[in-house]
This record gives C-alpha cells, structure tokens and sequence, in this order.
C-alpha cells in the first residue's frame, strides 16, 4: 500500500457551553449520588453531617456553573 494516505480526524474542541453542560450533568449525578447515600445507608450523626456539607458545596458548585451557562451568548438554556 505504498502512497497510501492515512484519513486525519480532526476533533472540534467542546465549547464552553459544551463544557459547562458536561459539568452540570455530572454534579447532578453527583448529588443524586449522595443524597442516595444519605437516605439509604445507616450512618453516625458525623457521617450525615459530612455528607450534608458535602451536598451543600455540589449544590452551590452547581449554581455557579448555571449562572456562568445562563451569561453565554447564544441558545439554551441551563438543563
């Protein structure tokens, strides 16, 4: 197969919008996740707490990756 060309693909960098979106999702699943353990696993008084704090750091993360996603230009809206 001398002189054969080899196809390059060129993967388009994600957007910012791409990105936000992909981080949103994954800190819903996150926090799904958690609250899955709060509700389902025994667990010390300590353990709760840590996962409440734990769940109120994702939450706040994801207000800010929604606002930041509200204030793009362009189509869409915060899923």
């Amino acid at each position: 197969m001398a002189g054969a060309t080899i196809p390059i693909l060129i993967m388009q960098m994600p957007s910012e919008r791409e990105n936000l979106v992909r981080d949103i999702d994954g800190l819903k699943d996150r926090i799904q996740l958690v609250w899955h353990d709060v509700l389902s696993k025994p667990m010390t008084a300590g353990e709760r707490q840590e996962l409440r704090d734990t769940l109120e750091s994702l939450i706040s993360e994801l207000n800010n990756l929604e606002t930041k996603l509200d204030q793009l230009p362009g189509p869409g809206v915060a899923a």
